[in-house]
């Protein structure tokens, strides 16, 4: 079957109803949820899986040790500076 210039023309030009406009907007939603759901999915996969190669490395460890101290030391100093009273009560 060959198409005339016209007839391709009138075929584009064809309008779409209300009802046609509503499934196709349906239609997309649908696709748009699945795929952002699949997304999510492997998003969270990839994360996990980056998390787990770092977290098992020991210079992460070591960081994070590194890091620990200081929070405990500024944490210590904090509590002795300014409030000697929460040391006092510490009994031995």
């Amino acid at each position: 079957m060959k198409l005339t210039r016209a007839k391709l023309k009138e075929l584009i030009a064809e309008e779409l109803n209300k009802t046609d406009k509503a499934e196709i907007k349906r239609m997309i939603s649908k696709e748009v949820d699945k795929s952002k759901k699949d997304f999510e999915k492997q998003l969270k996969k990839d994360v996990e899986t980056e998390v787990e190669k770092l977290l098992k490395a020991t210079a992460t460890k070591e960081e994070i040790a590194e890091i620990t101290k200081k929070i405990l030391k500024k944490l210590y100093k904090d509590l002795s500076l300014h409030h000697p009273y929460v040391i006092d009560r510490i009994k031995i």
